[in-house]
């Protein structure tokens, strides 16, 4: 997944520089304010600063700054914003880890396979909390209600959408249909979030919704691609052992035996999944540009990285 988002947002310096600042937020964020534990005992603060380390693109930090600028937020907020989406989707991350029993995430090893899982949930749930906490230093309190509010209603969609993925790994039905929906909650939720509490902040509620279906529509995409990368990682994965009834990459639902609309070879669902997330980003990309003060830029810059990853992939599938 650390390939689809590989452009910075080129041009934005103000967004740039502010990155630096995101990561001071995050750090401070997980430190404690009572006494530490004995020197050299290993805790979830350790390791969540171990798995921040990695680094990573900071897409969500990115949406959150580039939009809270351009909406004329202060320098302070757009960073607590971006702070906040950002301590939420590595808390995801470190849980997922332990749920798909992925053993490196950013090209070291995931905090599950380092520190074993017990350590790890505590990790998740110390970013978690962290995300809450210093979203409560926004310079505007009277909003917090209803964006703590937001907050934990995106959260709340992208454990639905992860409970049902398991759902299905776990070997319930599946179909396009209910890809979708997955793709929609597990990362449109996460993806909407720091364009929607950036709108909340600057008094644009209004436009939330639109930003959400922004973000829906570029999820999908995102999905589509990151499955289309790691093809045959995940057919490997089930060949043999498995039938691919299970595994949730778009290729395998468009072949899927169950559905009367399945189609019949790998490089026609292949062909079809490509068109599907330019259909998304089309959709994505008209609704980004109705985003007030150019709010949306971001979104076309993530945009074209996929169309640019899609096109190139059209052109190893045909080697």
């Amino acid at each position: 997944m650390a390939e689809i988002f590989c452009r910075s947002a080129a041009g934005l310096n103000d967004v740039e520089t502010s990155l630096s600042a995101v990561e001071i937020c995050m750090y401070e964020a997980l430190r404690p304010h009572a006494r530490s534990l004995a020197q050299g005992q290993m805790t979830a603060r350790s390791a969540a600063f171990y798995h921040l380390s990695a680094g990573g693109r900071r897409v969500r930090a990115r949406l959150a700054l580039a939009a809270g600028l351009a909406l004329g937020l202060s320098k302070v907020d757009a960073v607590c914003i971006a702070s906040c989406v950002e301590l939420l989707h590595n808390a995801s991350l470190v849980h997922d880890d332990i749920q798909d029993r992925d053993v490196v995430r950013r090209g070291q090893a995931a905090v599950w396979s380092k520190y074993g899982s017990n350590l790890a949930i505590c990790t998740g749930d110390l970013l978690l909390s962290a995300a809450y906490g210093v979203l409560c230093r926004i310079s505007q309190p009277l909003l917090l209600p209803a964006m703590l509010t937001l907050l934990h209603q995106r959260t709340a969609v992208a454990i639905d959408g992860q409970c049902a993925d398991l759902a299905i790994l776990g070997g319930q039905s599946k179909d396009l249909p209910a890809y979708l929906r997955i793709a929609t909650a597990k990362s449109g939720a996460l993806l909407s979030l720091p364009l929607e509490l950036a709108l909340l902040a600057a008094g644009h509620a209004d436009a939330a919704s639109v930003a959400r279906q922004a973000c829906e529509n570029l999820a999908v995409s995102y999905q589509i691609v990151d499955d289309l990368q790691d093809l045959h990682a995940d057919i490997a994965s089930v060949d043999g052992c498995v039938d691919q009834t299970h595994c949730l990459n778009i290729v395998s639902v468009l072949l899927n035996p169950n559905d009367r609309c399945s189609l019949v070879s790998q490089a026609q669902a292949i062909a079809a999944a490509k068109m599907l997330a330019h259909e998304h980003l089309a959709l994505c990309e008209g609704q980004a540009v109705q985003l007030p003060s150019g709010s949306g830029e971001q979104l076309l810059t993530l945009s074209a990285d996929l169309r640019g990853l899609l096109n190139t992939q059209m052109v190893q599938a045909a080697d």
